[in-house]
């Protein structure tokens, strides 16, 4: 096939496509990514990226990883970084300067690499990256500070990693050079990225926070203000844009002159197409003669990255700090490697073979296999690894509500009598000591605030309905937490039959969804107040309720989930107000 646009988009679906199915497996996405795309390249030839990108191939796919970093670095907050300050310095300084030791070594000794050659694959071996270590967060469910350490050193250590392979591809392809020149350019880099990050992000902040720029233009130039200061960096000094897109994400995050939360959601949903399209492209480049030749000394370097390197690292980087026994051996656990040591190692290659390196046609194949590798284990360990050193927090299986008028507070109730966490969000002094006094959990701060987020890990949060009469905090509570748990686990309940109408989809609909069939918070309040009550009964006596009943929730293990038509087969409980009068008798819109 010939075609470019046709194979664009079919790189585009496979990503996606493959992403999808991982979730509906509950396996690691890359896992999928990276099968996909040695299938559709070397496995049936569907698609050949140098053929299809030529030139830009590398471009693409460097712009692609700053724009990762990016969105990495809008959820890293300098509150988190001070806590595990410590930690994180030495990981990205004798962490970095172990894993580059050992894995230099094992490429010399273990794959039969030549001493430059491997020197500058230890290099690499450095680098994790927010494209494998945020994906494998999500499915591992860790404990909050130990996915934040992880998380910090993943976007952060990109940059740094990078840079060290640049400096030592430059000493071992250019010989010469001393120690002063290579420390000159290590800072250079690190400089020029930082500054030209920092000076961006304020650009950017003070035209958001002005209203400079209008807000349905505001994501657009947000994205090209980081390929600007991407490209800047980079042809200033090379690899400089790895630290100028982390910078500025990281700068944006922790400003407070302007909002960036619809920034961060739009981030977040072009990651996931990046991060599918990187890996295909990547995977299907593999070319399979050099994979087949370098397999198994290449899987003999990746044990040791895995069995030596990362162990070691992590316990001289994590010695007498906050973090437990436990947390340290997940921590030295988890160490997959991803697209900036798959994507540079080729840009390396073709490096040192022009400058007449011996084995540099090699440097590829060994990273590929040791990123694939490593994705491969890690991504089946994770979380059976999280659980058995207990440091996984449980599947979120706890409910909030958005308000809480009289039926709410006794759908809580019901709840909480089948042993679902509830979690009461509310502003309203009466409706906070309501349900107070019916002994549920509030939360009556400020909806903005990280103690919201904090409380929703810690009870576990997986599904929030929006019920509140004020259709202000409606708003804010679901936008809130459609950030926190997603959007398809958000539903609202309209106010009047009105408000419920023009919410059924379309341009124009509200963006969270509607719960039960017809009923609207008006409906709900009038059979309350005609003698209704809520009520839990068992699936099984669900047959024919004695008066007319309107199902709401339904529970299996402790797990709520709306009803939005048919009772769930495997549900145990189905919760909703039963009234003592006839169906016909109370009007339900």
């Amino acid at each position: 096939m010939d075609n470019p646009t046709v194979l664009i988009a079919m790189v585009l679906a496979l990503g996606i496509v493959a992403q999808w199915v991982a979730t509906q497996l509950k396996v690691p996405s890359i896992l999928l990514l990276l099968a996909v795309g040695l299938a559709a390249g070397p496995g049936f030839g569907l698609i050949d990226p140098d053929d299809l990108l030529g030139d830009l191939l590398f471009p693409v796919v460097s712009m692609g990883v700053g724009l990762l970093l990016f969105e990495g670095g809008l959820g890293l907050h300098k509150s988190e970084f001070g806590r595990w300050r410590k930690v994180l310095v030495r990981l990205l300084s004798v962490g970095v300067l172990i894993t580059g030791l050992v894995g230099a070594a094992a490429a010399y000794y273990v794959g039969g690499l030549p001493a430059r050659v491997a020197a500058v694959f230890g290099a690499l071996m450095t680098v994790t990256g927010p494209t494998v270590i945020i994906p494998l967060l999500r499915q591992a469910r860790l404990r909050p500070r130990l996915a934040r350490v992880l998380r910090w050193e993943g976007i952060t250590i990109d940059a740094v990693g990078a840079t060290l392979g640049v400096v030592v591809l430059e000493v071992v392809a250019v010989e010469g050079e001393g120690p002063f020149q290579i420390a000159a350019e290590v800072a250079s880099t690190a400089v020029i990225g930082t500054a030209i990050g920092f000076i961006m992000a304020v650009v950017v902040t003070r035209a958001l926070a002005h209203h400079w720029v209008p807000d349905h233009i505001q994501n657009g130039l947000i994205l090209a203000a980081v390929f600007v200061a991407f490209a800047v960096s980079n042809e200033l000094r090379s690899e400089a844009g790895l630290f100028a897109t982390t910078v500025m994400g990281i700068t944006m995050a922790n400003q407070r002159r302007a909002p960036v939360r619809h920034v961060v959601e739009f981030q977040e949903n072009l990651s996931v197409m990046l991060i599918g399209s990187i890996f295909v492209l990547l995977g299907a480049r593999v070319e399979a003669d050099s994979l087949r030749d370098n397999l198994l000394p290449a899987l003999g370097v990746l044990a040791v990255l895995v069995l030596v390197a990362r162990p070691l690292a992590v316990a001289v980087s994590t010695w007498r700090s906050n973090l437990s026994r436990n947390e340290r051996m997940y921590l030295g656990a988890l160490a997959p490697r991803g697209i900036v040591a798959a994507s540079v190692s080729a840009l390396f290659a073709l490096r040192l073979e022009a400058n007449g390196v011996e084995g540099g046609a090699d440097l590829a194949a060994f990273t590929f296999v040791v990123v694939a590798g490593s994705v491969v284990i890690y991504g089946l360990l994770a979380r059976p690894v999280s659980r058995w050193l207990h440091v996984a927090v449980p599947d979120p299986t706890g409910v909030a509500l958005i308000g809480a008028p009289a039926w709410a507070v006794s759908l809580g109730v019901c709840l909480s009598n089948v042993d679902v966490a509830v979690l009461v969000v509310s502003t309203d002094e009466e409706e906070i000591e309501a349900a107070r006094r019916a002994d549920l959990l509030v939360y009556n701060g400020r909806l903005a605030h990280r103690d919201l987020v904090e409380t929703t890990e810690a009870l576990g949060v997986g599904l929030a309905l929006a019920v509140s009469g004020r259709e202000e905090l409606n708003q804010f509570g679901a936008e809130r937490f459609m950030a926190l748990i997603g959007r398809s686990n958000v539903y609202s309940l309209p106010l009047s039959s009105e408000e419920r109408d023009e919410a059924h989809g379309g341009a124009g609909g509200q963006e969270v969804r509607l719960f039960g069939a017809g009923l609207t918070n008006t409906d709900l309040a009038s059979l309350l107040e005609s003698g209704a009550e809520m009520v839990t009964i068992a699936r099984s006596d669900l047959r024919s309720p004695k008066h007319g009943f309107w199902p709401i929730i339904s529970t299996k293990g402790g797990t709520a989930s709306v009803i939005n038509g048919g009772v769930d087969e495997a549900a145990e409980w189905v919760i909703g107000l039963q009234a003592p009068i006839t169906a016909d008798e109370v009007r339900v819109s």
